[in-house]
């Protein structure tokens, strides 16, 4: 059995060394993000998975001095060795190690913390980096007020400054002390969402590595107006809270998208349009007094023109019935004339005669 065991270990010794020589060290190649005072893990593994259990495993910060932040070998921490900063702060994944997990665990991270770190196991000649950024910023919301129509959709800016991935963080924002949308790890949770905002929340998940959390409204209401609070509470800066206005003007007013877009207020756009309104006025008052004017003195040129030639016709018409008139007076004072005339000549023959007929008959009687 001795003879057998020996060429058995020099066979697995081989197998074993193959396999480390196929093996990669891979850890993430994109930089981890936390808050301080979270617990973070920069994840290491090798690729195809063997047992380093027996093996060194070196985690280290090169910027630093001394620059060994964890060290495992023949089984067991050096902490010895260990940087102060990091003292009772890291270790590794000890039931892994057999499956080639050789991740980093640091717990309540500073900002200190900050920076790029490498994994070594000196005795396979692995080695690779992976960056760790610990964040303290503070959320930002909007100092001016956000102005939407009835029916449009509105985005409510809140950013962290500086930028720092919060996707893994939960992000809530809040109207009025009710919940409008929750997000958490990368999803929405709705549970206790206002009813008034049942499917019109989003946020934009792709932006939030760069540290946006704005949400988007979508089909705006009047009631959607007042005062919105996007809130980070695992944040460990002084400011966790934004706060942003929004205001929200009935459909087809734009007065208020006027006053923004040119920064004319309100009262002065009224008296404007008051003032061009009454230009308008006077001008259609001026222009209807012409045309009345115009029309009126054609109307009375005409009129005297028709009043003159009814003059004249008139005058002849009179010429011709007072001569007319005139000649039957005469006629009729001439037939007087004569009628009175031959009366009187009338009168004195018979008078004569008479005269003469009495004459004659005194005579006779005195005879």
């Amino acid at each position: 059995m001795k003879r057998s065991a020996g060429p058995m270990l020099i066979i697995l010794s081989l197998l074993t060394d193959a396999a480390s020589a196929n093996s990669q060290l891979i850890c993430s190649h994109q930089p981890i993000t936390a808050l301080a005072g979270d617990d973070v893990i920069l994840p290491c593994h090798l690729e195809p998975p063997i047992s380093v259990s027996d093996e060194t495993v070196e985690w280290t910060r090169p910027d630093l001095d001394p620059k060994y932040i964890h060290v495992y070998q023949d089984g067991r921490f050096l902490y010895k060795t260990q940087n102060p900063s990091y003292y009772r702060r890291t270790r590794l994944f000890m039931d892994e190690l057999m499956t080639g997990n050789v991740s980093m665990k640091i717990f309540k991270v500073k900002v200190s913390d900050t920076g790029r770190y490498q994994c070594a196991l000196p005795s396979l000649q692995k080695e690779a980096s992976i960056q760790l950024i610990v964040g303290e910023s503070d959320v930002i919301g909007s100092d001016k007020p956000v102005t939407v129509t009835v029916g449009d959709n509105a985005i409510l800016p809140c950013h962290l400054e500086p930028p720092f991935n919060v996707r893994t963080l939960t992000v809530e924002w809040t109207h009025d002390g009710e919940y409008v949308h929750v997000s958490r790890h990368g999803k929405d949770y709705l549970t206790d969402q206002d009813e008034n905002f049942r499917n019109r929340t989003s946020v934009f998940y792709e932006e939030m590595i760069r540290g946006n959390i704005s949400l988007k409204l979508t089909n705006v209401t009047e009631l959607d107006a007042g005062s919105y609070t996007c809130n980070v509470p695992k944040l460990q800066s002084q400011v966790r809270r934004g706060f942003i206005n929004l205001t929200v003007e009935p459909m087809g007013g734009q007065t208020g998208d006027i006053s923004r877009s040119t920064g004319i207020s309100t009262g002065a756009i009224t008296g404007i349009a008051l003032g061009v309104i009454a230009v308008i006025a006077i001008v259609a008052v001026a222009v209807s007094k012409n045309r009345r004017k115009i029309t009126t003195d054609c109307a009375t040129r005409n009129t005297t023109g028709r009043n003159g030639q009814n003059r004249e016709g008139s005058q002849e018409d009179n010429a011709e019935d007072n001569t007319e008139d005139n000649t039957e007076d005469n006629a009729e004072d001439n037939v007087e004339d004569n009628d009175a005339d031959n009366a009187e000549d009338s009168d004195g023959d018979s008078d004569g005669g008479n005269g003469e007929n009495i004459g004659m008959l005194n005579l006779r009687n005195v005879s």
